[in-house]
């Protein structure tokens, strides 16, 4: 029987990695490397004490522009796996990066349904990140975070035999967490008489369909880039028509253009964070995902 779950893993592995399978040795411990401070975040839940994480760009860096240096490729050579998001949201070569590093490539979205996915742009205009046919913010749902954390569990379990069935029962366990909050912030949102809501760009898409919310639109079709005038008055037109009560800013971005348009139309501003910088730790995306959604219940009350 646990000849044919490794043979599992391994078949697993094989369909969404750089074909490289470099396991853990007597003695040694695995070495994760992680595109995102979200999935560094998922990899600690799950890695627990068995494993090392690291973060790959710089605390800090946004992910969408991260290229790597000569330094960020000698640490890759010293990992075993490297954890992408995919759905087009990392811009450098991450096969090149695995395949020169001789490691193991793990695109975490790559076993998420299709039915499960969100084509990319908001209600008023397009978004200007070229992420091809799917939203990539998966993990901005609770239930695209449980995703990406079994398929880095299988990984972490096909390459570390010795503590495979630690990964597993803490990727499970992490599930059964997110997805209860899922199910218990759910609830409390329901008694919100008006779930409508503007943030600063399109990353929020599966947090609103999970939490049966609306997302008008975004005020930036790229972080840090500041509306258009034309695109100003689309999303004021909609946040009058619609009775919209609040306008989230970002972390890491400057909340003046937010603020100016909060103040014109009289509503709330508040914050929300896409865990897209910021340092991770293996209770750090519950701890933003709860604090995410207290946010809203304080907004839109």
């Amino acid at each position: 029987m646990r000849t044919a779950m490794f043979l599992l893993f391994s078949l697993l592995l094989t369909s969404c990695s750089g074909g490289s399978t470099r396991t853990v040795r007597p003695g040694e411990k695995l070495v994760v490397m992680a595109s995102t401070t979200h999935l560094a975040a998922l990899a600690m839940a799950v890695a627990g004490e068995s494993a090392t994480v690291q973060l790959l760009p710089r605390e800090g860096t946004d992910p969408h522009s991260f290229e790597a240096t000569a330094e960020d490729r000698r640490r890759l050579e010293g990992a075993h796996l490297l954890l992408i998001n995919g759905l087009k949201l990392e811009t450098f070569d991450a096969a090149k990066l695995a395949a020169a590093a001789g490691i193991t490539l793990v695109d975490c979205s790559a076993k998420i349904p299709k039915s499960f996915l969100i084509a990319p742009g908001g209600d008023l205009h397009d978004h200007g990140h070229d992420h091809g046919e799917q939203d990539p913010h998966v993990w901005l749902s609770c239930e695209g975070a449980a995703f990406q954390a079994q398929a880095m569990a299988r990984a972490m379990a096909s390459l570390d035999s010795s503590n495979s069935e630690g990964y597993l029962k803490r990727a499970s366990e992490f599930q059964a967490r997110v997805l209860k909050l899922r199910d218990e912030s759910k609830a409390r949102l329901a008694t919100l008489p008006d779930r409508s809501f503007v943030t600063d760009h399109d990353a929020f898409a599966y947090f609103a369909r999970e939490f049966e919310l609306k997302n008008l639109g975004f005020l930036r079709k790229l972080p840090g880039k500041e509306p258009t005038l034309e695109e100003r008055r689309s999303l004021e037109a909609a946040i009058r028509k619609s009775g919209a009560k609040a306008i989230f800013t970002e972390p890491g971005h400057d909340p003046a253009a937010s603020e100016t348009l909060a103040r014109s139309l009289g509503v709330k501003l508040a914050q929300l964070d896409p865990f897209e910088i910021g340092k991770p730790s293996a209770t750090a995306y519950e701890e933003t995902m709860r604090k995410n959604l207290q946010a809203v219940l304080e907004a839109l009350k």
